[in-house]
C-alpha cells in the first residue's frame, strides 16, 4: 500500500531532508490545535534554529475545519520576530492520511514521512493537550540528536491519585513484565529517531488491532525489546483540553488492557526471560507532583466491585483460584469505608488473567470486561487509604505495588508457559 499519498508526497520533496519532524495526528481538533502549532513552531524558532524542522499534520478526515486551522495558523507579532531571526525556513505541511482514522494509521503516515525525509528525530504529541509549550519539543528531541537515546518517552508531573488505570495497572504490569520503570508507559508524546520509525513501519502490526488501539503502549514495548537505546524526559503537567468527545472507562479499559495484554503476547519472547528491574536514564530536572487532586468519590466504586464479584464469580474463579477470590469475597463483605483490596491480591489478579487471556481460558473480550469491576474495587481502595496521606506517601504506596507485581513476575511466567 502506497502510505503517501501524492499531494503529500509533493509537500515533502519540496521540503527536502529535515533533521526534527514534528507530528500531529488529529480528528476534529478545532477548539484546540492552534495553540499547539503555534508552541510547535516557536520552538522550532528558538530552539532549532540550525536544523532543518517540519510540522506534519496528518489528519483522519475532520469536519470542524481543524486542517484549515493548522494552515492558516499565524504566530503573534512577538513569535513572528522570533521566528523571522530563525537561519532555517519554518515548514508546515497539513495532508489527511488513508485508511481507518486513529492514531496508528496517522504514525505509519508520519514514520513513512520520516524515512522519506530522512528525519535524525520524529516528536509526536496530542493535539488536545492544552499544557503543551515550545520546551516539549526540544527536551524530547534533543537527546536523540546528540545521540543520547533513540526512543524517549515523557515524564510528567502527576499527582498520586491521577490516572489510576496508569499507576493501578498498566505501569507495575509493564514494569514487572519488560524489565524497566517506565512511569509513562501509555503516553501518546514521545520522540523516537529515524532509525526508530523505520524499525516500526517494518513491523507486521499496522493492519490489525493494536494499531488501531494500542500503539503507544506497542511503541514503548518495541523499543525496549527492539534493544533501542531509551530514556525519559520530563514535560511537566499535561492538561487535556475539551477536544473530541472521549470513550467512558469501561471502553477505555478495553481498549488498553485488552492491548496491554496483546503487547505482552506479541512480545513475550523478549520479556518472559527477563528478571529484575532497571530504570531508565531521565535527561533533565524530575517534575515537581501537582500539589491538589479533584476529589473522586470511590464509594460507586466499591458498589460495582461488590455487584461484579457476586455476578462474576463462576467466570473468574476458575480464572484466579479459589484463592484469591476468597480475598475478593472478603472485601466485598467488609463496610465501605473498611474496605481494601491489598496489593498482593490485586497482582494475582492481574497477572494470571494476562496469561488466561494468553492461553485462551476466557473469550478474551469477556475477560477483560470481567477485569472491569475488580479494577474499580481496587481504585477505591487505593482512593481510601491514599487521598488523606501526603502525596509523597501516597507515591510511595505506588512503588509497593509495583514491587508486588515484580514479586509475582515468576508466576506470571509460568502460568504464561501453561503450569499451575
Amino acid at each position: 500500500m502506497n502510505l503517501l499519498s501524492d499531494e503529500l508526497l509533493q509537500h515533502l520533496i519540496a521540503v527536502g531532508q529535515v533533521d526534527v519532524l514534528v507530528g500531529v495526528p488529529t480528528l476534529n481538533n478545532a477548539g484546540t490545535i492552534g495553540p499547539v502549532v503555534s508552541a510547535i513552531h516557536r520552538s522550532f524558532a528558538t530552539d532549532f534554529r540550525r536544523e532543518r524542522t517540519v510540522l506534519l499534520n496528518c489528519d483522519g478526515g475532520s469536519e470542524d475545519g481543524t486542517p484549515d486551522i493548522v494552515r492558516e495558523a499565524s504566530l503573534r507579532d512577538e513569535e513572528t520576530l522570533i521566528a523571522s531571526q530563525s537561519l532555517r525556513t519554518i515548514h508546515r505541511i497539513t495532508a489527511p492520511y488513508h485508511g481507518l482514522p486513529g492514531k496508528g494509521t496517522a504514525l505509519r503516515t508520519l514514520f513513512a514521512a520520516a524515512e522519506l525525509l530522512q528525519a535524525r528525530a520524529v516528536a509526536v504529541f496530542d493535539p488536545d493537550v492544552t499544557s503543551l509549550t515550545p520546551d516539549w519539543v526540544s527536551r524530547l528531541v534533543r537527546p536523540l540528536l546528540a545521540g543520547r537515546a533513540a526512543f524517549v518517552a515523557p515524564l510528567f508531573a502527576r499527582h498520586p491519585l491521577e490516572g489510576l488505570l496508569v499507576t493501578q495497572l498498566v505501569r507495575p504490569l509493564f514494569r514487572a513484565a519488560y524489565g524497566y520503570r517506565v512511569r509513562e508507559p501509555l503516553a501518546s508524546e514521545f520522540a523516537c529517531s529515524g532509525a526508530f520509525a523505520s524499525h516500526c513501519l517494518a513491523q507486521d502490526v499496522w493492519e490489525g488491532p493494536l494499531a488501531r488501539y494500542g500503539i503507544d503502549l506497542w511503541l514503548t514495548g518495541t523499543a525496549l525489546s527492539g534493544g533501542f537505546l531509551c530514556a525519559e524526559a520530563p514535560l511537566g503537567r499535561r492538561v487535556l483540553g475539551p477536544g473530541a468527545p472521549r470513550p467512558g472507562l469501561p471502553e477505555v479499559f478495553r481498549q488498553v488492557v485488552g492491548s496491554l495484554f496483546a503487547c505482552l503476547e506479541a512480545q513475550a519472547p523478549f520479556w518472559l526471560p527477563r528478571a529484575g528491574t532497571s530504570p531508565l536514564p531521565v535527561v533533565g530536572s524530575e517534575p515537581d507532583a501537582p500539589p491538589d487532586h479533584g476529589a473522586v468519590d470511590p464509594l460507586p466504586m466499591i458498589d460495582a466491585f461488590r455487584a461484579g464479584v457476586r455476578d462474576l464469580a463462576p467466570i473468574l474463579e476458575p480464572i484466579l483460584g479459589s484463592d484469591t477470590m476468597a480475598v475478593l469475597h472478603g472485601a466485598a463483605a467488609a463496610e465501605r469505608l473498611d474496605f481494601r483490596f491489598p496489593d498482593s491480591a490485586w497482582a494475582t489478579t492481574v497477572t494470571r488473567a494476562a496469561a488466561a487471556h494468553k492461553n485462551g481460558t476466557l473469550h478474551r473480550e469477556h475477560l477483560v470486561q470481567a477485569l472491569v469491576p475488580l479494577y474499580f474495587g481496587r481504585a477505591a481502595s487505593f482512593l481510601l487509604e491514599s487521598s488523606e496521606r501526603d502525596p509523597r506517601r501516597a507515591e510511595g504506596r505506588l512503588e509497593d505495588l509495583c514491587l508486588e507485581f515484580e514479586a509475582q513476575k515468576p508466576h506470571l511466567v509460568a502460568r504464561w508457559m501453561g503450569e499451575k
